[in-house]
């Protein structure tokens, strides 16, 4: 009697399922994981590295019944948190709580995990009404990648008889209040690349979880229309290809400390040019965010390998594309943050203010260490073990680790 109330408080109502109708347009779950990827893990918790990742999912506080959703009514997010209200905040802290119960529930089979994740996502589909600031695109996005893994290892795991009741509103919340944000990226805008990337992984989510190919396939075009311009190979020239619209001084928009070709247009005061000794070099596979600081490069790398990951599991092969890419980016950026900085790159220092990058590795290993030579990245996935959460990404040692 206290589940069914805790069923019936949170959405998941007990009641006879429908007859089933015409077979989906997408393979559920489906976003990241499939239900094969859970039963493996399921299947292996006693052994390395799951049974470390799954502890600390376990003691994670994000993982805890004891915790209540905070939902806000209008999310504020301005960019370094300056202005920002508390919805911010909480909204991306109880995604990424509805993902962590959702795989606990699969995980465990524990009943009060799947009440948890449902009431996560029910008190803010019933909540939000708004959202604003400078940062709304990428709050968007972060959020709305956590919330459909959640949302798609509920709805397609449900026990016999339970119906989740208020589904139709969780979708409403992401067509209104998420998707306007996403599904055009924020290319246009001069933001770095690391936006459009993330924005176009939440956009292939809800395309999943909304059945909506059109969002789908839109949000696949982002991300490759993104890719070429944060990316960087040695075929692509001396310089890296601008994005579109294209910046007033591409070395200043990859972070590099001096500019040797300025935009004649640039006004004189914004000139950066490079002092006797210096140079602008561009390593392969070097990105847009690299000379940054450490963790924003990351997050491409993970918004790239979880959009492919899950469109993988649709049926549409983007790893073969992205293999010169991201094998190149994954180990410089894998060399830099176990080795350090050479003197030619990036002025031979990169911000290390933001902490260790985020485990962003996990899946680039699985998908291609049987083809190329990653020496950096298999260091670097095992440093990383059992894995960090940062923003969106999450537990990814837990769901797509492979050995190394």
């Amino acid at each position: 009697m206290v589940l069914m109330a805790c069923l019936l408080a949170t959405g998941l109502l007990i009641a006879p399922q429908g007859q089933a109708g015409a077979a989906p347009k997408f393979k559920h779950p489906g976003v990241l994981v499939t239900r094969a990827q859970l039963n493996h893990v399921r299947a292996r918790l006693k052994r390395r590295p799951f049974k470390q990742a799954f502890a600390a999912l376990k003691k994670d506080p994000l993982a805890s019944l004891k915790a209540k959703p905070h939902p806000w009514a209008r999310s504020i997010c301005e960019p370094y948190g300056a202005g920002s209200n508390g919805g911010c905040r909480a909204e991306l802290h109880d995604a990424n709580a509805a993902y962590a119960t959702a795989l606990l529930w699969y995980l465990t089979k524990d009943r009060r995990y799947l009440a948890k994740s449902a009431q996560y996502m029910n008190s803010w589909s019933r909540t939000l009404k708004e959202r604003g600031g400078g940062d709304a695109p990428l709050q968007a996005g972060w959020a709305a990648i956590s919330w459909t893994r959640a949302a798609e290892i509920a709805r397609y795991s449900l026990p016999k008889k339970v119906k989740w009741k208020t589904v139709g509103r969780f979708e409403n919340m992401l067509r209104k209040y998420y998707l306007p944000w996403t599904i055009n990226g924020f290319h246009d805008r001069g933001m770095n690349g690391n936006w459009d990337l993330a924005l176009a992984d939440a956009t292939v989510d809800m395309g999943v979880f909304l059945d909506d190919r059109r969002v789908f396939d839109q949000g696949i075009k982002v991300m490759r229309s993104r890719v070429p311009a944060y990316f960087y190979l040695r075929s692509d020239g001396a310089r890296p290809h601008p994005p579109t619209p294209p910046v007033q001084d591409l070395d200043a928009y990859w972070y590099q400390p001096c500019s040797e070709t300025i935009d004649p247009g640039e006004p004189e005061d914004a000139k950066r040019p490079c002092a006797g000794g210096q140079h602008v070099r561009y390593l392969n596979g070097q990105t847009q965010e690299t000379c940054r600081d450490r963790l924003h490069a990351t997050y491409g790398i993970a918004a790239v390998m979880q959009l492919a990951e899950t469109a993988k599991i649709q049926g549409r092969d983007l790893f073969t594309e992205l293999r010169p890419r991201i094998t190149a980016a994954s180990e410089l950026t894998s060399r830099l943050n176990l080795s350090g900085v050479p003197a030619n790159l990036c002025g031979g220092k990169i911000n290390k203010d933001t902490g260790p990058p985020a485990s962003a590795f996990e899946i680039v290993w699985q998908e291609y260490h049987k083809k190329v030579e990653l020496p950096w990245t298999k260091r670097m996935v095992l440093k990383q073990r059992p894995g960090t959460v940062h923003e969106f990404v999450a537990w990814e040692t837990l769901t797509n680790a492979r050995a190394a």
